[in-house]
């Protein structure tokens, strides 16, 4: 019976134990994902704009291609470790000429690694992209690219984009680069974050082209329009503090543009 006992009692020890080192390993994993998160959202890192304008006839078809041929490109890329996510957004225009279709693709590039593309693997052959690229032709009107680099701010805890971008063009007034970046990363950025509709906020310097009007992209994502559209419908009077950040700021830049962006597809 004592032995029994002995038993009966070693394996409610061992039980315990092994309970105490899952919740710890869970702890040290829990730590490790949030230390991820961090250097993602504070770590500096290409994004690069590729903007394609696409006959709005071809809109559908363009975006099959996409889906079926070059997403899957991109996503061996991530897989591999050569990038690390690539985003495919429509522009919402705001004029009334339907015939022209703007697509925005953001590819998010390690500052150190070299930007690829190709057919890795050969995942498909020369024939069928061949035949991809000779009916892009056929679609696209002209295309551009803005190179940003992400200075700071925060990224959505789960990893995937929100459904809406907003991108703000903002011009930094001669000698006020540095201390408007400062001021967007550390001030506002903190008190974005507690909105409960912005899910990600960043700031984007332009590195090229240079003779683009603006100097930074201030980038803010949404679940929804309606989620954008909810922020601004209340309207309060600003008190002290914010009239002088307001101010503040007003002195450093000026407003260039804004686009508006719907999510399409997305590789992580």
């Amino acid at each position: 019976m004592l032995f029994r006992n002995i038993l009966i009692l070693c394996s409610i020890h061992n039980l315990i134990l092994t309970i105490n080192l899952f919740k710890m390993k869970n702890k040290i994993l829990l730590i490790l994902l949030l230390s991820f998160t961090y250097v993602t959202a504070q770590g500096e890192f290409y994004v690069g704009l590729h903007y394609f304008k696409v006959k709005s006839e071809y809109a559908n078809e363009f975006i099959e291609d996409e889906k079926n041929y070059y997403s899957k490109i991109h996503k061996a890329r991530i897989d591999s470790g050569d990038k690390i996510a690539w985003d495919m957004w429509r522009l919402q225009k705001n004029d009334m000429d339907r015939s022209e279709t703007i697509f925005v693709f953001a590819h998010l590039q390690e500052i150190n690694k070299p930007f690829r593309m190709g057919n890795p693997k050969k995942m498909f052959s020369e024939s069928e992209l061949k035949m991809v690229r000779k009916n892009r032709r056929k679609m696209v009107l002209g295309s551009k690219f803005i190179q940003t680099v992400f200075k700071g701010g925060f990224v959505p805890s789960s990893g995937t984009p929100p459904k809406i971008a907003i991108l703000n063009f903002i011009d930094a007034k001669a000698g006020k680069w540095y201390d408007l970046e400062n001021t967007l990363i550390n001030e506002i950025s903190p008190l974005v974050k507690k909105s409960d509709y912005i899910k990600s906020w960043g700031v984007h310097k332009i590195v090229s082209p240079r003779e683009d009007d603006s100097d930074y992209i201030i980038a803010s994502f949404y679940d929804s329009m309606n989620d954008y559209y909810s922020r601004r419908i209340k309207t309060t009077k600003p008190n002290k503090s914010r009239i002088e950040r307001m101010e503040k700021l007003s002195s450093m830049r000026d407003y260039v543009r804004q686009e508006v962006l719907e999510l399409v597809l997305s590789e992580r």
